[in-house]
């Protein structure tokens, strides 16, 4: 759903290699090899605004129709982006002159943040300010589950146990056969024909 591509591959994540990023071409094959379509969104991210490899990538997916962001904390350099969205955050001067690392990596990681957090939103995988999507792979993952089962439903933590436990641990699901009334195959049936929506399946607006 979400994939980082960065200049040099993988190997450029523990080992440097600038160099990768003065070539506007590679940042199309990249997204080439991904088989990026129309309906995907790309985000391009460039503090400086100038990056080739960035400029590359962003011009492959508005050619192909996709949707583009464009991320720097240069606001200089805005009249030289083509991208549907751009956003640049006005972050000022680094202490240490050329150090991106430093403000201009924090903001990048606030705003990439906001723009994850709100689409994981939109996508069905929060209700209300609760993580419903969650999968119990863990212990403190399924207490976390009885715990938002209790708040939702009112239910004891022994009766929250069961109702997860006859859902097969899946908490969406469990959610439903509560407030529906239903076994857990109507309720997963309720939540796909709602696209996996809860509030959806719940028959709320």
């Amino acid at each position: 759903m979400v994939q980082g591509i960065i200049a040099g591959g993988r190997p450029a994540l523990v080992r440097s290699a600038e160099a990768r990023e003065d070539q506007s071409d590679a940042g199309a094959d990249a997204l080439r090899k991904k088989r990026l379509r129309p309906r995907d969104t790309v985000v391009g991210i460039a503090a400086c605004g100038l990056t080739p490899y960035v400029h590359g990538a962003v011009e492959y997916a508005r050619g192909l129709g996709a949707a583009t962001v464009f991320f720097t904390c240069n606001p200089e350099t805005t009249h030289q982006i083509d991208a549907d969205v751009v956003i640049a955050p006005m972050v000022g001067p680094e202490a240490v002159t050329g150090s991106t690392r430093l403000k201009a990596g924090t903001a990048t990681k606030l705003v990439l943040n906001t723009i994850t957090t709100a689409a994981m939103i939109r996508l069905g995988k929060v209700y209300g300010n609760l993580m419903v999507d969650l999968r119990a792979t863990n212990a403190k993952l399924r207490e976390r589950a009885e715990r938002i089962v209790m708040e939702m439903t009112g239910l004891t933590r022994r009766r929250a146990r069961s109702l997860l436990k006859r859902a097969d641990g899946e908490l969406k699901v469990a959610l439903v056969m509560h407030v529906a009334g239903v076994d857990a195959a109507t309720a997963q049936a309720r939540l796909d024909e709602a696209g996996g929506m809860l509030r959806a399946a719940l028959g709320e607006a």
